[in-house]
């Protein structure tokens, strides 16, 4: 995909502006156009300006790949539940909003980029470099493969260098004087010295007492805290290519007719190497194919007259193509010229061309040996495919015949049926983590029991079949089932409450005279970094305690797991960073001021906006 391809490349700022730009605002267009005005084919109108539905559409499968990816196999408990959809595209929708706000607000600004500049990030791209230089021929490739043209790259680029103009903007605004700047790095790298006593909980533990009144409040204060969700235990099958790759075998002789039969696939193609010259009317390009014709160089011609600067510096060079890659009538007009030729002037997307044919190179077929390693995997993966739908159609028949198990379906594909423990809806066995699985076994039909599902397709030749043996509506525990587990926590909660108490105590006495009951002892010296944030509970307290005139000081405090403690602090030294750290660091607070008057600034222009949000379109895509 293109916009991955830009991220891989480069991390720099513009490369990050275009991406989300043309993640908004890149749409093929179709069957849309043609509705005519009567049809809303937004999906919100920010400011009268619109943001199709297409746009919202592309935006929202982006994302849910995204996430699907960053979650892996956790992403099907979530995937279709209503909150994730809501939820991911009102954010999708937020984010669409902000986009146009600030494009809007850059044109009110009038910022603006030469077309020089448009150039020289271009060519400054790394995906457009070979070797450290510019290609002409990686440039025109990924316009290519993309169905872009240079002018709508060169579009998208205008767009992200102004917004780029933006956000250095905002940063500039931004700033800390030097001395704030030292002092929060000097906070943040801080080091502090520490001895901890720790105080056992155990002791306390037994000594405390629960009255059932306290067992019912508590009960019946937290309800939700003792909510048993529904429950499921399945036996199923799991189909997979192993179960196909038992009978393939592939022989020379399928292999010498598939190769007979597909040799276009093992021929390289036909190329040429293509220049043009780019006019914007035709009376432009009749002029120069009269130049042309008087002898006029046609590399001269194209940096001088040609509309594609890029090619243009490169007299007119597209590289080599291959049939398709460009359209039909340029391919047409090139077809008929032969080498070290030009055409006559032709109508391409609206503006005019001269096509120069540099040079050409003919199919060649490659011999069998060559390519019979290639040919055995894919005749080998054709079989795979047959085998295992064969066996797939044999399972879904046995296990509709006989819905009383699964034994007789599972014999048919020589495989096990597996059983599992009771899980919940969020907590699928990794087996079986997959929306078509969860949807079945938790709202469809066969979450009822007594049924097996058809195979459920999963992945590439993988297939699972499901049959609900128990299920369990979600439930709140009773008291009786509660009671326990309520028992252990206010016993501990009580416990907490009672030695944080005595080590208060404690910390009063070491403050007087510098002694810790009998029994108590600090640890050894502890390093603790703020940045490093080791314990958040400890660690807030340790950074908010204040030394005495000989740096000592002295305070109770809980851990992040509930154990108590007593802090000795010992001494405070500035954290010594390196330069690269401490740049980084700078940086970072700089992109977060930034980061924070963007927000303010998106606000404002949201509070000052119209905007008018398709219902009718949002309902219809949540259904």
């Amino acid at each position: 995909m293109f916009m991955e391809k830009m991220h891989n490349a480069t991390n720099s700022t513009v490369s990050k502006v275009i991406l989300a730009l043309i993640g908004v605002s890149f749409v093929v267009t179709g069957m849309y156009g043609y509705l005519g005005a009567t049809v809303d084919t937004s999906a919100v109108k920010v400011n009268g300006e619109e943001v199709s539905q297409q746009q919202f559409q592309q935006q929202y499968n982006d994302e849910y790949q995204r996430i699907s990816q960053q979650l892996g196999a956790q992403f099907s408990a979530v995937a279709d539940t209503p909150e994730f959809t809501r939820g991911l595209r009102a954010s999708v929708l937020n984010r669409l909003i902000d986009q146009q706000l600030l494009s809007q607000y850059v044109s009110e600004l009038n910022l603006t980029v030469s077309d020089e500049r448009i150039k020289q990030e271009i060519v400054r791209t790394p995906m457009f470099q070979v070797d450290g230089k510019f290609s002409n021929d990686a440039y025109q490739q990924v316009l290519r493969h993309n169905n872009m043209t240079s002018d709508m790259y060169a579009q998208y680029m205008r767009e992200a260098l102004r917004l780029e103009q933006l956000q250095s903007g905002l940063a500039e605004t931004s700033f800390l004087t030097p001395a704030s700047q030292n002092e929060l790095a000097n906070l943040f790298f801080q080091q502090r010295y520490v001895r901890l006593a720790k105080l056992p909980l155990a002791n306390e533990l037994a000594k405390q007492t629960v009255t059932e009144q306290e067992v019912s409040d508590y009960y019946n204060a937290n309800k939700s805290a003792f909510i048993v969700p529904e429950l499921v235990k399945v036996q199923y099958i799991d189909l997979t290519r192993a179960a196909a790759e038992k009978t393939v075998n592939v022989t020379d002789t399928e292999i010498q007719q598939y190769y007979q039969d597909n040799k276009d696939k093992f021929s390289t193609k036909a190329q040429q190497r293509l220049a043009h010259i780019q006019l914007a009317t035709e009376k432009e390009a009749l002029d120069v194919y009269e130049a042309l014709q008087s002898g006029a160089d046609f590399a001269d011609l194209a940096k001088q007259k040609s509309m594609d600067k890029l090619s243009g510096g490169q007299g007119g060079d597209l590289g080599w193509v291959s049939n398709g890659d460009l359209p039909k009538d340029f391919e047409d007009a090139a077809t008929l010229v032969d080498v070290g030729k030009y055409s006559t002037p032709i109508k391409v997307d609206g503006s005019f061309h001269i096509v120069k044919v540099e040079d050409r190179k003919q199919a060649v077929a490659q011999p069998l040996e060559q390519v019979k390693a290639q040919i055995e995997q894919q005749v080998r993966q054709d079989l795979l495919n047959n085998q295992f739908y064969a066996i797939e159609k044999k399972v879904a028949e046995k296990a509709f015949e006989d819905q009383s198990s699964l034994k007789a379906a599972a014999a048919v594909a020589g495989v096990e049926v597996k059983e599992t423990d009771y899980f919940p809806r969020n907590e699928l066995p990794a087996a079986l983590n997959f929306p078509a699985v969860v949807n079945a076994v938790f709202d469809g039909d066969v979450s009822q029991g007594n049924v097996n599902s058809e195979p459920m397709n999963v992945g590439e030749q993988h297939s699972i079949v499901v049959r609900v043996l128990d299920h369990k509506a979600e439930s709140t525990k009773t008291l009786a089932e509660a009671k326990g587990e309520i028992e252990t926590f206010l016993k501990r909660q009580k416990a907490e409450a009672a030695v944080l108490a005595n080590a208060e105590t404690m910390v009063k006495g070491l403050t007087e005279n510098g002694q810790l009951p009998a029994g108590v002892a600090f640890g050894a010296e502890e390093k603790w970094v703020y940045a490093e944030n080791k314990d958040p509970a400890l660690n807030n307290v340790i950074f908010a305690m204040k030394a005495t005139a000989n740096n000592k000081a002295y305070q109770a405090a809980k851990t992040n797991s509930g154990d108590v403690v007593i802090i000795a602090l010992e001494r405070i030294e500035n954290g010594k960073v390196e330069d690269a750290v401490r740049q980084q660091f700078d940086l970072h607070v700089a992109q977060n001021k930034a980061n924070d008057l963007q927000a303010n600034l998106l606000k404002s222009l949201r509070a000052k906006a119209k905007i008018e949000i398709n219902e009718d379109f949002m309902k219809q895509e949540a259904e």
